[in-house]
Parts: C-alpha cells; sequence; structure tokens
C-alpha cells in the first residue's frame, strides 16, 4: 500500500522523471515502451535484414535475360551498418541486443536473426516469472539505446533514401537537385527542366574527383553519404592503417583528409561504370 504524500523513486531511464516502483527499474509506461520495442524488433527487423539488404535481384543470366531490381548499394550499406557495424558514435543493433542479453543471460548465437535475439530476450523470466529484461540493473542504459534504435530502424523502413545530385546543369539556374535513389530522372524547381539521373551522377563523380574538399574521416563520410556514396568508417580507418589514405594535415588529434582521395581509393578497390557499384566493397 502506497501512503498518500510519499513520493515513489523516479524512473532510472535518462530524462523520464516519471515515478516507479522501488522494486523496479522503469515506470510502467516505460517498461510497456520497452517491451513494445522488443516485440517491434522480433515482428519487422526481418524486413530490413531480408527485404531492404536484401531486395530480390534478378540478374541478367547468360542468353541476356532476367531484369528486377535490387536495393543500391548505398542503401544497403546504410542498413548493414545500422543493424551490425555502428560507426563511431552509436553502436548497431547487433551491439545493443547482444550486450543486454549477455546482461540477462540470455543465451544466443553469433548467427541468431536479430528478431531472434529480442524475442529471446522479451521472453527471459525471473525466478518469480516476470520479465527478467524489467528487473536488470543495465535495463536503463538499453532500454534507451533500444528506443533509439528502433526509431532509427523504423525511418529507414518507411523512408526512401534521398541524395544529393549537385546543381542544376543551367548555369542560369544552379538550383541544387537532390532525388530519391531510385529515381532515374529528376525536374529542377527552379528551371523546369528534367535530368537524366546517370548524367548527373557523372558530373558528380567528376566534381568530387576534383574537389579540393578536405575534413575529418566523419566530415568525408557525411558529405559522400549526402551524394549517395556510402563508406564506412571500418573502411577508411582500414585504408588510413595500411598508408592507403594519408592526411593533409592534423587538426588537433584529428587527422584531415581530401574527399578526392578518397573517392580514388573507393574506384581503385572496385573499377566498375556504375558509381553505385564503388561503394561498400572493401569493408567486407
Amino acid at each position: 500500500m502506497i501512503l498518500e504524500g510519499v513520493r515513489l523513486a523516479d524512473c532510472k531511464l535518462l530524462r523520464c522523471g516519471r515515478e516507479r516502483d522501488d522494486t523496479r527499474q522503469l515506470c510502467p509506461e516505460c517498461e510497456q515502451r520497452l517491451l513494445a520495442d522488443l516485440e517491434w524488433f522480433t515482428k519487422n527487423i526481418g524486413f530490413l535484414e531480408t527485404d531492404k539488404m536484401n531486395r530480390i535481384n534478378k540478374n541478367h543470366d547468360a542468353d541476356g535475360g532476367g531484369g528486377g531490381y535490387s536495393d543500391n548499394p548505398p542503401l544497403r550499406e546504410q542498413v548493414f551498418d545500422l543493424l551490425y557495424e555502428g560507426d563511431e558514435r552509436d553502436d548497431s543493433v547487433w551491439g545493443t541486443l547482444s550486450a543486454f542479453a549477455k546482461c540477462l543471460g540470455v543465451e544466443y548465437l553469433n548467427r541468431d536473426p536479430l528478431n531472434v535475439l529480442a524475442q529471446r530476450i522479451a521472453v527471459k523470466k525471473t525466478k518469480q516469472g516476470e520479465p527478467a529484461c524489467l528487473y536488470s540493473t543495465a535495463t536503463p542504459v538499453y532500454a534507451l539505446e533500444i528506443r533509439i534504435a528502433r526509431d532509427k530502424c523504423q525511418r529507414l523502413l518507411n523512408q526512401g533514401h534521398t541524395v544529393s545530385l549537385g546543381n542544376c546543369p543551367n548555369t542560369d539556374c544552379n538550383m541544387p537537385l537532390s532525388a530519391d535513389e531510385t529515381a532515374k530522372q529528376v525536374k529542377c524547381r527552379g528551371c523546369r527542366n528534367v535530368w537524366n539521373i546517370n548524367f548527373l551522377r557523372t558530373l558528380m563523380q567528376d566534381k568530387i574527383k576534383h574537389s579540393t574538399y578536405t575534413g575529418t574521416a566523419s566530415d568525408i563520410r557525411s558529405k559522400l553519404q549526402q551524394a549517395g556514396y556510402l563508406v564506412s568508417a571500418n573502411t577508411l580507418k582500414s585504408w588510413a592503417h595500411r598508408g592507403k589514405l594519408t592526411p593533409v594535415r592534423k587538426e588537433g588529434r584529428h587527422p584531415i583528409y581530401r574527399i578526392a582521395d578518397v573517392y580514388m581509393l573507393m574506384q581503385q578497390t572496385t573499377p566498375v561504370d556504375d558509381i553505385w557499384g564503388l561503394v561498400g566493397k572493401d569493408a567486407k
């Protein structure tokens, strides 16, 4: 029985502040949100693992037949990083779920799909038959990370991937152009001209190749991502470690690189005509 006027302990989830039972880690609302997030991963993460990252690709056969579609490498690389690699700031979904599973004593295999891992976390019980994920002292930290990861995954499922295509080639316009990565053409909002996407990509390749832009590894990755060209943090680190990517200078402790140098390494790694085939291969 709770005495009137006696304040309960605060929920341990960062920035929540709602009251909780002092035998638990989270307030009732955050507990339900955690269980709902784990259920969402159980039911929906497979769409990112199989549909978004490995969408059906009917390649041309030896007789020239076939056809079909596949997700472009930049989107697949973005999904792969979110699910398995993470970056310099954020853990991957696998890293978050597997670390939480270890804290709870959940048995799992490294090859388990993410939906299986999420389900095993959700069904793990205490000796009293309660969800173990609600009682661990690690719960407040991982509940927040799982919430953030779920929101990121939801955005990837619900939205297309828009890429920058540089400025309009019409010198009297110069309006910035962008389009969904699967588009074939784009209409300029300024001069109303319709441009072929492959032509704009060719211009973008040439611009990057001759660019004098420099920045940190994170800056370079961000700029390339805006143009639809993804290269993982691990790939950049590998190139730098092997001496293939040389910094032009340092700002504090951070090495500064040329975006053109990174692009040329991408091109050397996979010498193909299609720019979408230039990214992510060296990271495997």
